[in-house]
């Protein structure tokens, strides 16, 4: 694989974080967007450009984009005779998605500029699936402790809510993974075509 896509494609790494202690205030959901800047005329200058300014992912390399994600889950129980329920179930989402700003385009090639656009639309794209997934299952994470019935131990009704939050968090990343590696041909042909990477 050639050293331009794998630095473009390796992106959305999640840090999935997991903090289930019921005195824990509600933290609300979270999405921000920051840039870092690019800048250069041809393919060489942005790609030596992203090799050194882009956010840093496993092993040191610079990716072009990446979604920094972490959930909190928060969950309050309520007395039920001499047991207890799940009052609320919470999974707060916060989301930091990196992208870069290109500050080279007037000088650049009318041709390269269109080739950075369809990959700023698609980097842009694979980024919010990552924070839409992990919507998703943080939405599967609440419905399914609200789910649980009332126990009669409240230690194990805690238990079970845990390993419910695991299980679920555990699916998230295993989905996130195949999501990029799903897409990994889809932006491979992408990048081939518009000339901004070498074929595998």
């Amino acid at each position: 694989m050639s050293q331009h896509i794998r630095l473009i494609s390796t992106t959305g790494i999640l840090l999935p974080i997991l903090l289930l202690a019921s005195c824990q205030s509600v933290q609300q959901s979270q999405v921000s967007v920051d840039y870092y800047k690019i800048s250069g005329s041809s393919t060489e200058d942005l790609d030596s450009e992203i090799k050194r300014k882009g956010p840093k992912i496993n092993g040191g390399l610079h990716a072009v984009a990446i979604a920094r994600i972490k959930m909190f889950p928060k969950v309050t129980y309520a007395r039920q005779g001499k047991g207890c329920r799940v009052d609320t179930a919470k999974v707060a989402v916060n989301a930091k998605v990196t992208l870069p700003k290109w500050t080279g385009r007037r000088t650049a090639s009318r041709k390269l500029g269109k080739a950075w656009d369809n990959i700023d639309r698609y980097t842009r794209a694979h980024e919010a699936t990552h924070v839409n997934l992990a919507f998703d299952y943080a939405k599967r994470i609440e419905d399914n402790v609200l789910a649980l019935p009332a126990m009669d131990d409240c230690e194990r009704l805690r238990a079970e809510t845990k390993s419910i939050v695991d299980h679920y968090l555990k699916l998230h990343d295993a989905a996130q993974r195949k999501f990029d590696a799903d897409e990994q041909s889809r932006f491979s042909a992408l990048a081939r075509q518009q000339k901004i990477a070498q074929s595998l």
